[in-house]
């Protein structure tokens, strides 16, 4: 890279994929390099936590919140969890396969399932408002509502546990 270039080498993960991932900046400016395609990304931050970003001709907002692991990025009411992995070693991991954890601080709308039902990927588990906005938390997977730990106009906070889903066969 040249002088006053400044980038990295990161692998990020998010549902359950590792993404390799190079990222230079420019100036004013972001190269971001995935599977061999190099984007142009500006990025300007409204307040802290939330962002424009212009990727090409494309505006997107969204807000990034972290948690203890992994970060959270809310675009267009959809939730994408991204967690920093090592170069190298194996992942270490407290979290279990079964647990829903919020990806934002904030107030429980709206609880769309119960204990017991049988839940599709992307169903809709809960909605929860946080700064003026709903945020739908999604069942990553197919299965089964084993716990839901808050109900309607519940606190909940980034990182608690919002449910438990037992993983079924997919077809």
């Amino acid at each position: 890279m040249e002088d006053g270039n400044i980038g990295m080498f990161i692998n990020y993960e998010h549902a359950n994929h590792v993404y390799n991932v190079t990222v230079e900046r420019r100036e004013n400016e972001f190269f971001i390099t995935y599977d061999n395609i190099e984007y142009t990304v500006t990025a300007q931050e409204i307040k802290p936590g939330q962002l424009n970003v212009n990727l090409g001709d494309r505006m997107i907002k969204c807000m990034i919140s972290e948690g203890e692991d992994r970060k959270y990025v809310f675009i267009n009411g959809q939730v994408f969890q991204v967690k920093r992995v090592e170069l190298t070693g194996r992942r270490k991991t407290e979290k279990k396969e079964t647990d829903l954890n919020s990806p934002i601080s904030g107030t429980v709308v709206s609880v769309k399932t119960k204990e017991g039902e049988s839940i599709q990927k992307d169903d809709v588990i809960m909605v929860i408002e946080a700064m003026k906005m709903e945020y739908l938390i999604r069942a990553p997977y197919n299965g089964l509502v084993k716990k839901i730990n808050f109900k309607e106009k519940d606190q909940i906070e980034i990182g608690k546990l919002a449910a438990e889903i037992e993983r079924t066969k997919e077809d």
